[in-house]
């Protein structure tokens, strides 16, 4: 880890223009290829898988749980206005690429079920071709938008069911995007510098961004589930943000301790990058055990969430560093920049001088007893004053105090006026 963030903190523009062409790179291939979930959640080999085959195959028009409603508010829906626009409509429905069947209330064998009794409202029963994988987002908007067609003034039409519902999923990333700013606001009042608050989450932006649109080309490989993208994208912010929280608080501790920039970096990736390594691989390894549950759904999904933490770890052990190094000192919040001297390193404590200036005085407590003040009065055995402490009666010769040291830690020897025994 040590030569990693050496090497990082050397070439630390090369770093961040690599991790940049990476994101924008894997935009562009996901943009062109286009996307390719599947949302085929079938467990092959169970009851109910079977009884839906027997249901498609028998009964294709019973077998769809997406409905086309139409309602009056004027007349029936046996009128004959409303009845041959809605005819013409579900054939124009039924003839789409991706449906696969649809049962209208019209039709000669149509059940009278389909109708309400007071014949305001009636539904067709909608099937969708299940081959595949299923029929593509812009064919279902390709239905809704048949469908919608037929509505008027006194019309109403609407579309229900889970192959429609697809459409109808916010686009953007809402809920990921309030996430990010309330994570922002707290490292900001935490830290007290944009810059701390800033980089652990544009670090887990970059790391999920390339890995969102990694996952993106997977399902061209791979059976990848629709909702794949969203749970990797909200668990690689959360071990983003605190993978890259560690190195940062490391990095912050080696300022105040008056280290330069680049040491203070490599030390902090040294250390508490090989936690982030490890706390990564863990979540990985959780991650995978999906594929022994032997759910094809979620193999894609626990492939997906994997690459997703693990360019988010990379991201943190090298991007990162990169971006300390150009920050530079600027760093630490604004509490250890109040304390840091003008130019520019921390403070430091002086050390205590010895011995103290000035006589100490006739009830002070023997400086050789506050070992915090001179720990060495300990290793030359200064004996206490002679009111507490008795000589042995076996007599011994003195040694030689060192050169510059004290030959005795009594007060009394000190004391102005007194006389040495």
């Amino acid at each position: 880890m040590t030569s990693l963030a050496r090497w990082c903190l050397r070439r630390r523009f090369t770093v961040v223009v690599l991790w940049l062409a990476a994101l924008v790179g894997s935009i562009a291939a996901a943009t062109l290829a286009g996307s390719s979930y599947s949302d085929d959640y079938s467990v092959p080999g169970t009851e109910s898988a079977r009884a839906t085959a027997l249901l498609q195959k028998a009964f294709p028009g019973q077998s769809g749980d997406d409905t086309i409603v139409w309602h009056t508010e004027h007349g029936t829906v046996r009128a004959a206005d409303v009845e041959q626009r809605m005819k013409t409509t579900l054939h124009e429905v039924a003839a789409l690429p991706g449906v696969a069947h649809v049962d209208s209330p019209y039709a000669s064998s149509g059940a009278s079920g389909l109708v309400s009794k007071d014949r305001h409202t009636a539904y067709a029963s909608l099937t969708f071709d299940s081959t595949a994988g299923g029929p593509g987002k812009a064919e279902v908007q390709k239905v809704v938008d048949t469908a919608r067609k037929a509505a008027d003034g006194n019309l109403s039409v609407a579309l229900g069911g889970s192959t429609i519902g697809t459409t109808e999923g916010a686009s953007g990333h809402l809920s990921e995007i309030i996430g990010v700013v309330v994570a922002a606001v707290v490292l900001f009042v935490v830290f007290g510098s944009l810059a701390a608050s800033v980089l652990p989450i544009a670090t887990a932006l970059v790391g999920v961004g390339t890995a969102s649109m990694g996952t993106t080309l997977l399902g061209h490989v791979m059976n990848v589930a629709g909702f794949a993208p969203m749970l990797g994208t909200l668990i690689g912010l959360g071990v983003g943000i605190d993978y890259a929280l560690f190195i940062v608080t490391r990095h912050r501790k080696g300022l105040r301790q008056g280290l330069p920039v680049a040491v203070a970096a490599e030390r902090a990736v040294a250390t508490t990058g090989r936690a982030v390594v490890f706390a990564g691989g863990t979540v990985c390894v959780a991650l995978l055990g999906m594929l022994i549950l032997r759910l094809s759904f979620l193999n894609g999904v626990a492939i997906a969430a994997s690459l997703t933490v693990v360019l988010t770890v990379a991201a943190s052990v090298t991007l990162l560093p990169a971006l300390l190094g150009i920050i530079g000192p600027p760093a630490p919040s604004a509490a250890g920049n109040a304390a840091a001297s003008p130019s520019g390193s921390p403070a430091r404590r002086a050390p205590p001088v010895w011995p103290p200036a000035g006589p100490p005085s006739s009830n002070a407590t023997p400086s050789c007893w506050a070992p915090s003040r001179l720990p060495s009065c300990w290793s030359w055995r200064c004996p206490p004053s002679p009111s507490t402490w008795a000589p042995p009666t076996r007599a011994t010769t003195p040694r030689r105090a060192p050169p510059g040291r004290p030959t005795t830690c009594s007060p009394a020897a000190s004391a102005p006026g007194s006389t040495a025994p």
